[in-house]
């Protein structure tokens, strides 16, 4: 029924065993624990606008990488060199970006999904089309994410691809169904923390290994260590910044930020993602470099994979890592991955839910209703999720770094133009937005190979490779950076063309459209809008549990075959107990205002006679 993968490359002890069942069990009672705190749909899908920044900038880190990052990039590392860091130093800097101008406009819309925040803006039939576009979208990027958590889990345990696509993937359904986002959320810290504890740790082991930086350095390839090459001009990473930079900025992103309290608080959580990736590209991709060094024939290694440097990290990762820890990293994979799949599920329910199901087919429906429809969408999703993962672990013609570029580049990036400008561009009529995808869409369709365009790319090719600046293949499908630029400028034009016909617009919806950026622009006032804190209970839980895994991984130091590896099991244990300890601490001392604040002595009122 399956195929099979080659044997393990990795005699997993049971240390590792045990580890990897608490550390699920772990999960399951987050789940259950933040249970208590969804009583109704907005509960369920953004914490009910309760969740602190800290916890929100952990799963805006979190929920923007996934297995992916260790299996897809860690490839695109191993074959391309230190490129990757740049392209990953892109998201940090979006992420700044955003926090600066994006993410308090983003949570003053006051809604559940960024699909409301289009409708406000542009009108149902645009919300339509987004959402029938956008949910399939996210879909095929969940799977993608889902396929590099279950490469990551199938080479560690030699276990049919297959078959673990199915198993990874109703662990993730059943963990993300029973807690909503709250489960997710409150979970995103600890799992940030372990994460990025445990990389730094490998990434020092793999140093070690190797005998320091200098010598690893000097043991690597040269062409690894230039930025650009042959197949990645500078203007290549100039196209993907671009399509990162919109594709982080834009209203899809939103849900990253309702969950908070205010804008203060949105923006507070995109500068702590961003400070988190800039510590990661610096861990995240020593070791599949490192690979090259002591697995330079891969494809011998695993034979059964269609693209075996997407290992690259894990056979590095299971190199150095003691036992116990070689645990702890299949399970961070799982962390990564399950922030990530919310936004294929959790946040496509809510779309489905508010923006399809309640409006077209249910009006009327009780929050009872959509709190049961809810969990079924969520369901029903990561099914097709485990499925769409199946067909593209078998597809052969592209690795996982590619084929998610082939995602964003192509596809994504023409739906999140628009969405981008309208922040700031607000004479453009209802119709803008939907004009400007469609455009955009099209251009990426007819200039893939044998599209309508392939003859005067065929022209242009010939022109710019006389120039001597370029060396295109005329014969081939436009180049990457073509295209996003093409898509880009189209898009873009087309959104700032329709401000021309903003004078014709009738009155009521000129005012409709400046209510909603007069709402937008309005700081939120957390008494007069009811804007309840949870902060101590949720730096609780999470303080409480980073303790006991901390203790937990200090207890694996007993039998570690070496000093060194012993000495680091201890410094990854003590690192995440302290970091417990520090949210436990900040969660008595927001408890401490909170209670200072509700027995705050009443006004005295003095009777008239």
């Amino acid at each position: 029924m399956f195929e099979t993968c080659a044997e393990p490359i990795y005699r997993f002890s049971i240390i590792d065993y045990i580890v990897m069942s608490a550390y699920l069990t772990m999960l399951v009672s987050i789940g259950f624990i933040m249970k208590k705190l969804c009583s109704d749909v907005k509960d369920y899908f953004i914490g009910g606008n309760r969740v602190s920044w800290q916890l929100a900038g952990a799963s805006c880190f979190m929920g923007s990488f996934s297995a992916w990052t260790f299996t897809g990039a860690a490839g695109f590392a191993y074959k391309y060199g230190i490129l990757i860091m740049l392209l990953f130093l892109f998201n940090s800097i979006s992420f700044i970006f955003t926090g600066f101008f994006i993410a308090a406009k983003c949570r003053q819309t006051r809604k559940v999904t960024y699909l409301q925040i289009i409708y406000d803006r542009f009108g149902r039939v645009t919300e339509q089309f987004f959402a029938y576009v956008q949910v399939p979208l996210m879909l095929f990027s969940g799977a993608i994410w889902l396929v590099g958590l279950a490469m990551f889990v199938s080479v560690s345990f030699g276990l049919p691809m297959d078959l673990t696509i199915i198993i990874s993937g109703a662990i993730v359904i059943i963990y993300s169904t029973l807690g909503g986002s709250w489960g997710v959320l409150a979970s995103a810290f600890l799992q940030g923390l372990i994460l990025v504890v445990l990389t730094t740790v490998i990434a020092i082991l793999v140093l070690i290994k190797t005998g320091g930086i200098g010598p690893f350095v000097a043991k690597l390839e040269p062409a690894k260590l230039n930025f650009f090459g042959s197949e990645h001009s500078k203007f290549w990473a100039l196209a993907y910044f671009a399509q990162i930079f919109f594709m982080f900025c834009s209203i899809t992103g939103a849900p990253r930020f309702l969950s908070v309290r205010d804008g203060k608080s949105a923006a507070k959580s995109c500068f702590f993602a961003a400070g988190l990736f800039l510590v990661g590209i610096f861990v995240w991709f020593i070791p599949p470099l490192a690979a090259n060094i002591y697995f330079p024939n891969i494809e011998k290694i695993l034979p059964s994979l269609s693209h075996p440097q997407d290992a690259a990290y894990i056979l590095m990762g299971l190199e150095v890592l003691p036992h116990g820890l070689a645990g702890l990293l299949i399970m961070i994979m799982f962390a990564a991955t399950i922030s990530s799949m919310d936004v294929a599920m959790n946040q496509n329910a809510a779309i489905l839910c508010l923006n399809i199901y309640k409006p077209l087919l249910r009006p009327k429906a009780s929050e009872k209703e959509m709190f049961l429809v809810a969990h079924v969408f969520n369901v029903f999703l990561g099914i097709v999720v485990v499925i769409l993962s199946l067909v593209f672990a078998h597809q052969k013609q592209m690795s996982l770094f590619e084929l998610m570029l082939f995602l964003s580049g192509s596809i994504c990036l023409p739906i999140v133009i628009p969405l981008l400008f309208v922040y700031w561009i607000k004479k453009a009529p209802r119709w803008s937005a939907l004009a400007s995808s469609i455009t955009g869409c099209i251009f990426s369709i007819l200039t893939k190979n044998h599209g309508v365009l392939s003859v005067p790319h065929k022209w242009a090719t010939n022109i710019l490779n006389d120039t001597g600046f370029f060396k295109l293949d005329p014969a081939s499908e436009w180049p990457f950076t073509f295209q996003i630029s093409g898509i880009i400028l189209l898009s873009g034009g087309i959104f700032l063309v329709s401000t021309l016909f903003w004078k014709r617009l009738p009155k009521d919806q000129k005012d409709s459209i400046e209510q909603f950026y007069t709402i937008m622009n309005s700081p939120i006032d957390l008494e007069k809008e009811n804007v309840q804190p949870q902060d101590h209970r949720q730096f609780a839980v999470t303080g409480r549990l980073a303790v006991i895994v901390g203790l937990g991984i200090i207890l694996l130091a007993l039998p570690s075959a070496t000093t060194t590896q012993r000495l680091a099991t201890i410094i990854t244990g003590a690192l995440i107990g302290i970091g417990g300890i520090f949210m436990y601490k900040l969660g008595k001392k927001d408890a401490i205002k909170l209670s200072q604040t509700k027995n705050k002595i009443q006004p005295t009122y003095v009777s008239q006679k």
